[in-house]
């Protein structure tokens, strides 16, 4: 694990970025070979007189498990930390932390869409303004996997 690319590479979860922290983590704990808490449920306790290798193989899932969960809420603000019960695997922790910021990404979604479709140019201000407001609202669905423009948004916004 003497490897550069470590948790700093993360940016903490605000709660409007989870898609993109979570790619984050993945990929963190994958170049650090942590990822095996993430990818295999806990092994079982090997037996007293036990091989060597299952020893080593329980060992190992333990101590990935152990040092993915502390990067996983070391990548956490605080305030988001509080909401997200505790959990004693990083697999399940990862998914308490999707089942809450699933839901606010829907809703997000849905006020994103309202406001892009509902915006309209009332003379206020640079029409310039106006336009990186509707790109600007594009660039957030496209973070939520909704895609607006087939091409560039900058021709499609100012076809509108």
């Amino acid at each position: 694990m003497s490897n550069s690319y470590n948790s700093h590479a993360i940016d903490p979860l605000t709660g409007i970025n989870y898609k993109k922290w979570k790619q984050d983590v993945e990929i963190v704990l994958g170049v650090m070979d942590l990822d095996l808490a993430l990818r295999d449920d806990e092994p079982a306790r090997p037996a007293e007189g036990a091989s060597a290798s299952q020893r080593s193989k329980y060992e190992k899932w333990q101590k990935a498990n152990r040092i993915s969960l502390m990067i996983i809420k070391r990548a956490i603000t605080d305030a988001v930390r509080g909401g997200i019960p505790d959990c004693k695997t990083a697999k399940e922790y990862l998914a308490a932390i999707e089942d809450r910021y699933l839901e606010s990404e829907k809703a997000e979604t849905g006020v994103l869409m309202h406001s892009l479709t509902t915006i309209r140019f009332d003379g206020n201000g640079s029409i310039r303004e106006h336009i990186l407001t509707m790109i600007d609202l594009a660039s957030k669905l496209k973070n939520l996997e909704l895609y607006v423009f087939n091409k560039k948004p900058e021709s499609s916004v100012t076809n509108l």
